[in-house]
C-alpha cells in the first residue's frame, strides 16, 4: 500500500523558472548516490508528518516563525535543506529552497542560507499567493 501524503514538496522555482535547489540535488545525485538516497526518504517523510510531529522527531528544526530546516543525516551524510509552509496553501505544501553540505555551514554562512530562504519564500508568495 502506498505512503498517504498529508503534503507536498515544491522546490523553489524563481520566476524564469530557474531552480537552485533542483539543480543542487541533481549535483549530489551524481556525485553522492547514497546522500541522494537519504535525502529522497527524509523528503518522503516530511510529506508523511504533521510538522508538530517532524518537530518532535528531529526531523525538522524551525529556525524562525517562517522558516523550517528539514535535517538529513545519517552517518557521514549530513545536508541542510531549508523550507517554508506557504501561508495560502493551509499546510498542503512546502516548498524547499535549498540544499546544503553541512560541512559548508560554518560561522555565518548558516545566517545566510537562512536570510536567503526568507527572500526566496517573499518572492514565491509574491508571485503564488493571491493578497499573500
Amino acid at each position: 500500500m502506498a505512503p498517504r501524503y498529508l503534503r507536498e514538496v515544491e522546490l523553489y522555482t524563481d520566476a524564469s523558472g530557474r531552480s537552485g535547489v533542483r539543480d543542487e540535488l541533481k549535483r549530489i545525485a551524481r556525485s553522492d548516490a547514497r546522500g541522494s538516497r537519504t535525502i529522497q526518504n527524509k523528503i518522503d517523510l516530511l510529506r508523511q508528518q504533521s510538522l508538530d510531529d517532524a518537530l518532535r522527531s528531529r526531523l525538522v528544526k524551525k529556525p524562525g516563525a517562517t522558516l523550517y530546516v528539514l535535517r538529513v543525516q545519517s552517518g557521514p551524510v549530513s545536508y541542510r535543506l531549508p523550507f517554508f509552509e506557504p501561508p495560502c496553501r493551509g499546510g498542503a505544501l512546502v516548498v524547499l529552497t535549498s540544499a546544503v553540505h553541512r560541512r559548508d555551514l560554518r560561522g555565518d554562512s548558516y545566517g545566510e542560507l537562512l536570510a536567503d530562504a526568507e527572500r526566496l519564500r517573499g518572492d514565491w508568495i509574491e508571485r503564488n499567493c493571491k493578497g499573500g
